[in-house]
């Protein structure tokens, strides 16, 4: 069912058009208001506490739950929210990391001061990235940020102040122990989880979400409405960007080592999109629950698919990749609107004027 916005007498700012445009599109029934922000308390609270009597192995696991995360989050403004699937998350990620162990290699910075360097230099690579991809639509956004991702392998491989293809090392000058220092990289991580979730949080509730929702039902209709798409899409790569350069940075410090071909991995930007997209996609609680799903179910499949045997032949590691793949595939077939949308009902797609 379509909503149909007239025009009035009076000037209606440009801001409240979007609003009033994007809320028209989404109503329908909904979970109580108090839900997702208990299911969200409850996640973020339960790792909190886990971090501290769990594990080593469970340990270093949640910990790459909170990475994705943060990068899932970041990822979820533009292309959950604003309707540009890309697969450059390893872009800012990887832009982040590179950052942080320069600095710490050639300045002798700690992981802390690292922080705003890495995400400011993932906010450099991304203002390049869109001003020169944003007026794309479609498959062509995403296939550019497929080549834009192999085109920063290239160039951090040929670079040698970055270290080249022998890649570099980022140590973190401590006296804590192996348990403590994963405490360190855990906790760091929470935290910008935290964050993340405030940020996705606010924009799912402020007229800049509804903009880019606006965009994603029908980008043409949101500029006639008088929405300013470009700007509005930068800023959610921009922000989505920062969140991942920050994430990066912990990153390199707790594997102590980076490389191109690791560091910008198609892997990982694959996953963040798995990981959006079974959660639930334009939604603030839906990374969370994928990050969940998607690190503990990649886990499991490291573990035991090399242990499967199938007429006395082994099973490759690499099929735990083919199921993640399966899943996804499932997921935007059957399940479009991930686990979130299995609890509310949507009606009316678009907009029209």
């Amino acid at each position: 069912m379509s909503a149909e916005i007239e025009p009035t007498a009076t000037e209606t700012p440009v801001e409240d058009i979007a609003l009033a445009g994007a809320r028209a599109t989404y109503r329908g029934k909904k979970l109580p208001p108090w839900v997702m922000p208990v299911i969200a308390v409850v996640i973020l609270g339960g790792l909190g506490v886990l971090g501290l009597v769990t594990e080593m192995g469970m340990l270093t696991t949640l910990t790459s739950v909170l990475y994705y995360m943060v990068i899932a989050q970041g990822w979820n403004l533009l292309g959950g929210y604003g309707g540009y699937l890309n697969f450059g998350a390893a872009i800012f990620a990887g832009s982040g990391a590179y950052a942080a162990a320069w600095f710490a290699n050639e300045l002798g910075w700690t992981m802390w001061q690292t922080f705003l360097p890495a995400a400011l230099a993932a906010v450099a690579v991304s203002l390049v990235l869109g001003y020169a991809t944003l007026r794309l639509r479609s498959h062509y956004f995403a296939i550019f940020t497929i080549v834009f991702t192999f085109l920063a392998m290239v160039v951090v491989k040929n670079t040698p102040a970055l270290g080249g293809s022998m890649g570099l090392y980022a140590f973190l000058d401590t006296q804590l122990d192996s348990r403590g220092l994963a405490l360190l990289f855990y906790y760091s991580l929470f935290g910008f989880a935290v964050l993340a979730t405030v940020i996705a949080y606010l924009v799912d509730h402020s007229n800049f979400g509804y903009a880019l929702r606006a965009i994603s039902e029908d980008e043409p209709a949101a500029q006639v409405l008088g929405v300013k798409t470009v700007s509005v899409k930068l800023w959610a790569l921009v922000i989505g960007a920062a969140l991942g350069g920050a994430a990066g940075s912990v990153y390199a410090f707790q594997t102590g080592y980076i490389e191109p071909a690791g560091t910008f991995s198609l892997d990982l930007a694959l996953d963040i999109v798995l990981v959006c997209v079974v959660g639930g996609l334009a939604t603030w609680v839906g990374p969370l629950i994928g990050a969940v799903i998607v690190v503990v179910l990649e886990q499991w499949l490291r573990v035991f698919v090399p242990r499967l045997e199938f007429f006395g032949v082994g099973v490759p590691a690499e099929t735990n990749r083919l199921v993640l793949g399966i899943l996804l595939i499932v997921f935007a077939l059957f399940i479009r609107r991930g686990i979130v949308g299995l609890f509310t009902e949507r009606r009316g797609r678009r907009i029209t004027v």
